[in-house]
């Protein structure tokens, strides 16, 4: 696997400093605290109900599978459909 791939990238298209496992390590899925500060570091928006969507379908998935890189990298994902990509951190209580 490309080492790059071990990393998430920023909007401007460089990469995160912090490798993808160590940057998850204490991720919990269901508890926004551990993981709305990677989303703000990201500047992407927290949008609890696209969050639950992918995590529920991570659960239905396999609920033993789930760890902090099942729905970060997914929802990171999301946040840049066209639906999504203007939207910043900034912006999570509007949306």
């Amino acid at each position: 696997m490309d080492a790059d791939n071990n990393f998430y990238t920023y909007r401007n298209g460089t990469k995160c400093e912090i490798c993808k496992k160590c940057l998850t390590m204490h991720v919990d899925n269901f508890d926004p605290e551990t993981f709305t500060w990677i989303l703000e570091k990201f500047d992407v928006p927290y949008i609890p109900g696209e969050w639950q969507t992918i995590l529920d379908k991570a659960y239905a998935a396999d609920p033993l599978k789930i760890n902090g890189l099942t729905v970060l990298g997914k929802y990171l994902s999301k946040m840049k459909l066209n639906q999504w990509k203007d939207a910043r951190w900034k912006d999570s209580e509007r949306i």
